[in-house]
């Protein structure tokens, strides 16, 4: 798979398949991209009089080092990529089960990673789950009434449960997409996958952490 990067599209481009914007911003023919995938989308605006969108987009064609060979020392950023790495190692069952405390994003992962390879987490969560966790936090906001063990701060999915989920990260690591993708199959809109500043949305993110906990009680 080829990773284009930096690909300038108007507005009225956007509109568009993939593919066709691919082949004409390398020149290459249509009918040789076999599928397009939006690995990145963000806006320029930089420009008032220019505002458009920044595209990064990911292509299946045949011989991909021929034609990264053909745009090598072209000013178009081009990179072959491989997205079928694992990051799930599988092992022999351990004799005790692994122990995971709190429930927030740290736990909710580390749980599905045990879960995938091969192993039976047992996690331990201060509050409840959260549609428990959702009328205590009403409850306080509304009443003041306060559960110290299930607020704002603890329960299932975390602090972060009752933010907007806003999805930023100071580092580039792969896993990151890995996350994302996981948040998506749990019931996240799909566009998060793609745009540059995503965010899951608070009633969103409250069905994505208890699909995330139905996927690891099955």
């Amino acid at each position: 798979m080829l990773r284009i990067y930096n690909i300038p599209v108007s507005l009225d481009e956007k509109k568009e398949s993939l593919g066709k914007i691919v082949s004409k911003y390398l020149g290459l023919p249509k009918n040789k991209i076999k599928d397009a995938f939006l690995f990145k989308a963000s806006i320029d605006a930089r420009d008032k009089n220019n505002i458009h969108f920044v595209y990064c987009i990911d292509i299946i064609t045949d011989n991909e080092t021929k034609v990264l060979k053909k745009f090598n020392k072209s000013k178009k950023k081009i990179v072959l990529v491989k997205d079928n790495k694992s990051y799930i190692n599988k092992y022999k069952t351990l004799k005790t089960r692994p122990l995971v405390i709190g429930f927030g994003p740290a736990g909710m992962f580390a749980g599905l990673t045990l879960a995938k390879a091969g192993q039976n987490p047992i996690i331990i969560e201060r509050g409840n789950d959260v549609d428990k966790r959702k009328e205590q936090v009403y409850n306080f906001w509304n009443n003041r009434i306060l559960n110290v063990d299930s607020n704002v701060q603890f329960g299932e999915g975390g602090a972060g449960t009752f933010s907007d989920g806003k999805l930023n990260t100071g580092i580039n690591d792969e896993r990151c997409r890995q996350v994302l993708k996981e948040f998506v199959e749990a019931g996240a809109p799909k566009e998060i996958l793609y745009l540059a500043k995503p965010h899951i949305g608070t009633d969103n993110l409250h069905e994505v952490v208890k699909n995330i906990r139905k996927k690891l009680l099955h």
